[in-house]
């Protein structure tokens, strides 16, 4: 799979046919899906349930382009099983911590945070934030930040300056929420946590040259965050705060340290191998 490239030609189709299912979806099924008796069995909350419907499909749709132009353009980030599996699996272990810990694991446990929507509505939310995370691990490091970092990893500070960078655009666009009527404060945590999350994300596709880890990182992360739309109760409290605090700092140090270790020959896979150019041949004399 990590060699697969798609043509043109079959890029342009798929982009049409998802263009299609946006518009089809905007203009028929937006609002009767929300208003199903079926949806509002299984997502009890008015709030919630168009949002996470609409993010679902539009999102999902937008993964599958993002996912397309990847193969297009020949990154070669796609094979689950990029050796070496067991170093891979082992740099992962601290992210994967992070991403868990994001769950209110303390109140749902004491009883002091709790879901009561049916499995259904739970199932719902899993493909919610696994089209959040496939969409946008997609688009901005299968894509964005493997094209600038392409022409920009000939040295150890460029590759640690191109990801820095590239991360803090991941955060700022996440300004756009304000436009959609998000809280500021909100919004600017958001930023925040984005950007962080995005610079782990991108040194576990460096290190592994898998970019389904980071997908499993992106939903994960983001199911805990979002998991007591289906409930209720307290999120944070002291020792969660404390946790938090300790993890976050001790993962953000180790992933510079990694960072700064990179050599740019050791991210050389996670592009497309360039041929030479094929000699002309000498004239006869």
């Amino acid at each position: 799979m990590s060699k697969l490239r798609l043509s043109r030609k079959v890029c342009i189709i798929i982009l049409i046919c998802c263009a299609a299912l946006v518009g089809a979806y905007k203009l028929f099924l937006s609002g009767m899906l929300a208003d199903s008796e079926l949806m509002k069995s299984l997502i009890a909350s008015d709030d919630y349930r168009a949002p996470i419907l609409d993010t679902l499909i539009m999102d999902g749709i937008g993964a599958v382009v993002f996912v397309c132009m990847t193969l297009y353009m020949g990154f070669r980030v796609m094979n689950p099983l990029q050796k070496p599996i067991g170093k891979s699996l082992l740099f992962l272990l601290p992210s994967l911590a992070v991403a868990i810990n994001n769950f209110p694991l303390i109140g749902l446990f004491t009883g002091n945070a709790y879901v009561t929507d049916p499995v259904g509505g739970v199932l719902i939310l899993i493909a919610y934030c696994l089209a959040i995370g496939m969409f946008e691990e997609f688009a901005f490091r299968g894509l964005f930040y493997l094209m600038i970092l392409d022409g920009r990893r000939k040295t150890k500070k460029q590759i640690f300056w191109t990801t820095a960078v590239c991360c803090a655009v991941f955060g700022l666009v996440h300004l756009v929420n304000l436009f959609i009527g998000a809280n500021p404060g909100a919004t600017l945590l958001q930023v925040g946590y984005s950007f962080l999350i995005g610079g782990m994300c991108s040194i576990v596709l460096l290190k592994t040259a898998n970019i389904w880890y980071c997908v499993l990182l992106h939903t994960v992360y983001d199911l805990g965050g979002t998991i007591l739309y289906l409930g209720g109760g307290k999120r944070w409290d002291t020792v969660t705060v404390i946790i938090t605090a300790v993890l976050g700092v001790a993962v953000a140090v180790f992933m510079v340290i990694s960072l700064l270790r990179i050599k740019p020959e050791e991210i050389e896979r996670l592009f497309p191998q360039k041929h030479p150019e094929p000699q002309a041949e000498a004239k006869n004399e």
